[in-house]
């Protein structure tokens, strides 16, 4: 690769990294002003209702004698640290105590739900921009410049992540009662950095509900209200068309940013082009947009359910 090739490269990445505007929050933590795209806008409240959703069935699982031990692993280290070696033999006797109780409960679990919170990331930016993006990335992996395509691909996300911090059940329990021997031998420094060492074993499990197929669903799902009626008007049509296109453009964004195979996405145009024309001219009736609602949801459900 030749030198001005080379700087041709960073230079479109550079231009094309001007033109993506990514964000990414954690839900809750405080407010962000974001410019939004019109069709992302439009279902923005309902896209935050039905993440919340999925996160509080992710919070019901939220053991809380795990949470409990958490809190008395960390006042056990606390007591380490002023040498209160009864503080902290009492606080290590509570924390496997509570995990006995979850363990005799349900034998099988591995590990136990502590925290759960939802993380949210988004991009700005058309398909196109886009596509010219990730064309930009491949064609300076091609030429090695790793460093300058991760720049890129950083950006390119739309989702929100249900990210759940699980207590691994066996090995929490195990290095509790070893650090208890090491107290008990007064052995402070040890047994204190044994129970950092056991707080880093958190288990990450990250699921991913993709912002563009989510608002794609929803588009389909006031769609659907206005192809089921009969005697539309001229504003109810033009409203059902804007409402596919948006939909389309959802589900082009869906596929510039990877979110599904290319298999899917022929299939996704090709049964949003059948409803279209079941809906041209006024035309209506049930089940129009069933099928292209259920492919979405089954997709959708299975890049949450696969992280």
């Amino acid at each position: 690769m030749s030198v001005l090739k080379k700087g041709n490269h960073v230079l479109v990445s550079l231009v094309i990294l001007g033109m993506l505007f990514a964000t990414g929050v954690q839900a809750g933590e405080g407010k962000q002003k974001k410019e939004e795209s019109p069709a992302a806008a439009k279902v923005e409240k309902q896209v935050k209702s039905d993440t919340q959703k999925k996160a509080g069935i992710k919070r019901e699982a939220i053991v809380k004698e795990a949470v409990m031990a958490l809190d008395q692993t960390g006042k056990a280290i606390e007591a380490l640290k002023n040498k209160k070696k009864q503080v902290a033999l009492d606080a290590l006797a509570m924390a496997a105590g509570k995990l006995e109780i979850v363990l005799a409960r349900d034998p099988k679990m591995a590990n136990a739900p502590i925290d759960v919170r939802v993380e949210a990331f988004d991009l700005y930016a058309s398909v196109d921009t886009v596509k010219k993006a990730v064309k930009s990335a491949e064609d300076l992996l091609e030429d090695g410049e790793v460093q300058q395509a991760r720049t890129i691909l950083a950006d390119l996300a739309s989702e929100m992540d249900i990210v759940t911090t699980s207590l691994p059940l066996a090995t929490y329990t195990d290095t509790i009662k070893d650090v208890a021997k090491l107290v008990d031998a007064e052995k402070y420094e040890e047994a204190t950095q044994s129970l950092y060492e056991l707080l880093s074993t958190m288990v990450i499990t990250r699921n991913v509900i993709p912002l563009p197929l989510l608002r794609t669903e929803i588009f389909l799902e006031k769609a659907d209200k206005l192809a089921v009626k009969k005697d539309r008007s001229e504003k109810e049509n033009a409203e059902l068309k804007t409402l596919l296109d948006d939909a389309e453009n959802q589900i082009g964004m869906a596929e510039a940013l990877g979110y599904g195979r290319k298999d899917d996405f022929k299939s996704f145009y090709a049964q949003l082009k059948e409803i279209r024309n079941k809906t041209k001219d006024g035309k209506f009736g049930i089940g129009f947009i069933d099928g292209l609602k259920n492919s979405l949801g089954k997709l959708k459900e299975k890049i949450f359910s696969s992280q």
